[in-house]
């Protein structure tokens, strides 16, 4: 962004590639720079300084018009934004699956509308089941939603507050935003942290940041030292050195955590602001401001690029990752070239075709969208033949047991679930003789359990909490999140209060994805199995079944469309043998009579190796879950084999 208000500053530029180069890395690889989604933040702080420059000094000579200050933001950011989302629109409805290319297009109406962010965070899955967001194509338009719905505050609350108060008000009042942004961001990251991260009111304290340091660069010009520049300019390096280093997404942000890169960009910025310095200097080297200058273009595209890699072939290794390099660079050239310098000169001549450009296209994205999702996410001309009809056999193999009636899932406690009917597998007409309980893991074996019930004439009860480790009293609370710690204290009391009722318990979790969560686990564990088994019941504990890190349940039904798929691979590795947790559990279990456990690893590791498919069929639903096509496929097999747990079948 240059304006005639403002003097360029190659280390501005500089900033935007430090920025954009830490957006990019970190959304290569996270392990390489954990903190490289701060860059965002950078980008934010860069753009409130700018703005908040370009408003106060035209409004001091007078010359200021919004007019004018909102077709320059149009120039600037919509037809690089527009192209680029045409493109991931089109590309996405001939190559994703049906529901995905929906969800695409929805995201491109709101993206149209400078709305991104407000659609992700009302419409964006989280929840423990959902798809891996690295493959949304147009996610991080978030930011851009977040900047233009600023862009339409900020100018007239600025504007206001100079007319009024002068430059005090302006900054007191900027000061009150900011701190109140960022305590409000703090304020819901537990409660609904999606929000935090992706709406203005949590994020707008950044802009603000940038937009303090404008006025604060302006009050120190020419008064401070060359060496107050060069410590100034040091601290605000190391704080983002720092950021990116140290802070991770998953504790929590913005809240005020991210006053750390916000104040150290700003700071950067006040340094070069005041003189050269040695940080100015490094900023403003050539590559570094070739980065800066096209680091829109690249911000732009190298999510889709990095988001269809993924969501095709995985995460992006060894050659993988120069594929991916080599697709961003050309297009963010091209888009650099022909998209943004084309809409960016402000001359009179060929304006008003610009602007049609514009306006068309965001015609033509809101009608392609609307067409693809009254049409479910399929368009016909872009599918094979019998396509539709492949990829719901394929849906129906995979589907998790959480979508079927009769499993008795649910995300919170419900008092209601322990007596509800719908609970019930094998006849219907009797009273239930085994409870089936746990968290998810215990789940997806209910359709394996059905099987065998139907077949034996057992009446079965399945409940289960999503997340929740079936430890008695308060244990559970050290292994759980934070919102859902009662819910799972509830949903345990209820069981240990229904228990009597049985004959016999069959009891699941994700054992070792709790192992780390709780100071005592394998105590713990024995502490169940003991208390369990004094209950003098028949139990059963259900072991963690082989996880398939790279699998991708949709693999086969996405083959239909796209080339070089590799499905099988995905969904094997070499057997390594049993786990060391379901070990220890099973030597606990075998100091009891009354305990034993209970695994399907016998039918999906076998010859050597473990795979996801059984029957050249998909088994799985994700990476630690068995679909429930898959788990009553096996239960048939059990019982063609004699091999089921004979527990589950006894009679009173």
């Amino acid at each position: 962004m240059h304006n005639k208000s403002l003097s360029y500053r190659p280390d501005i530029d500089g900033l935007r590639a430090l920025a954009v180069l830490a957006v990019v890395i970190f959304h290569f690889n996270k392990d390489w720079l954990p903190g490289g989604f701060v860059g965002v933040d950078i980008f934010f702080v860069i753009s409130g300084f700018l703005i908040t420059g370009i408003i106060a000094r035209q409004h001091a000579a007078g010359t200021f018009s919004f007019g004018e200050f909102y077709m320059r933001r149009v120039r600037r950011i919509l037809p690089a934004a527009f192209f680029v989302t045409l493109c991931t629109l089109v590309f996405g409805l001939a190559f994703m699956l049906p529901d995905d290319a929906k969800a695409l297009s929805s995201s491109a109406i709101a993206t149209t509308l400078s709305a991104a962010n407000i659609y992700f965070w009302k419409f964006l899955d989280t929840s423990y089941f959902a798809a891996s967001s690295d493959t949304v194509p147009l996610l991080h338009m978030w930011s851009l939603g977040v900047e233009e719905q600023f862009y339409l505050i900020w100018p007239a609350l600025l504007l206001l507050t100079l007319k009024f108060g002068g430059r005090i008000l302006a900054v007191g009042a900027a000061s009150v935003l900011a701190a109140a942004s960022f305590w409000y961001g703090e304020h819901v990251l537990i409660s609904d942290p999606t929000f935090a991260y992706y709406m203005l009111p949590s994020r707008g304290g950044e802009l603000l940041i940038g937009g303090l340091a404008f006025f604060a660069c302006d009050a120190i010009k020419g008064r401070a030292s060359r060496l107050a520049s060069e410590a100034i300019g040091i601290v605000g390096v190391s704080m983002l050195a720092w950021s990116l280093a140290f802070i991770r997404e998953t504790e929590g942000f913005p809240g005020f955590i991210s006053l750390i890169p916000s104040l150290g960009a700003a700071l950067v910025i006040a340094s070069g602001s005041i003189g050269k310095t040695a940080v100015g200097s490094a900023l403003s080297i050539r590559p570094m401001v070739a980065i800066g200058l096209v680091s829109f273009s690249l911000y732009l595209w190298h999510w889709p690029v990095l988001a269809f890699y993924r969501y095709a072939y995985g995460n992006p290794v060894g050659i993988g990752y120069a594929y991916c390099a080599a697709a961003m660079a050309l297009l963010t050239i091209f888009s650099y070239f022909f998209i943004e310098k084309q809409f960016r000169n402000p001359s009179v001549s060929g304006a008003k075709i610009r602007t049609v450009a514009i306006v068309a296209c965001a015609a033509c994205l809101v009608s392609i969208s609307w067409y693809a999702i009254n049409n479910k996410g399929l368009i016909k001309a872009l599918s094979p033949d019998g396509y539709y009809a492949k990829v719901l056999e394929h849906y129906h193999q995979t589907k998790a047991a959480y979508r079927y009636d009769y499993n008795c899932q649910t995300p919170k406690f419900s008092k209601d679930l322990i007596s509800a009917d719908k609970c019930i597998l094998g006849p219907k007409d009797a009273k239930p003789t085994v409870l089936v309980f746990g968290d998810s893991n215990s789940a997806h074996y209910v359709g394996y359990v059905k099987q065998i019930a139907e077949e034996n004439n057992i009446t079965v009860r399945n409940i289960s909490h999503d997340s929740c480790i079936p430890l008695s009293g308060e244990k559970s609370r050290e292994y759980v999140k934070e919102r859902s710690r009662d819910s799972c204290v509830l949903f345990n009391k209820m069981i240990r209060d229904n228990i009597a009722n049985y004959d016999t318990l069959f009891v699941s979790a994700d054992w070792p994805g709790y192992r780390y969560h709780g100071k005592n686990f394998f105590s713990d564990i024995a502490d169940l199995i003991d208390e369990l088994s004094k209950t003098n019941k028949q139990i059963v504990i259900g072991l963690k079944v082989p996880i398939f890190k790279d699998y991708d349940r949709r693999c086969d039904a996405k083959a239909i469309k796209i080339p070089f798929m590799q499905c099988g691979p995905r969904g094997v590795y070499a057997d390594t043998g049993e786990t060391e947790v379901n070990n220890k559990i099973i030597e606990m279990a075998s100091k009891y009579k009354n305990v034993s456990t209970f695994s399907v690893r016998n039918y999906i590791c076998k010859g050597g190796e473990c795979s996801a498919y059984l029957n050249s069929k998909p088994v799985y639903f994700d990476l630690g879950h068995i679909s429930m096509a898959g788990s009553e496929q096996i239960g048939q097999l059990s019982l063609r084999d004699k091999a089921y747990p004979e527990q589950l079948a006894l009679k009173k």
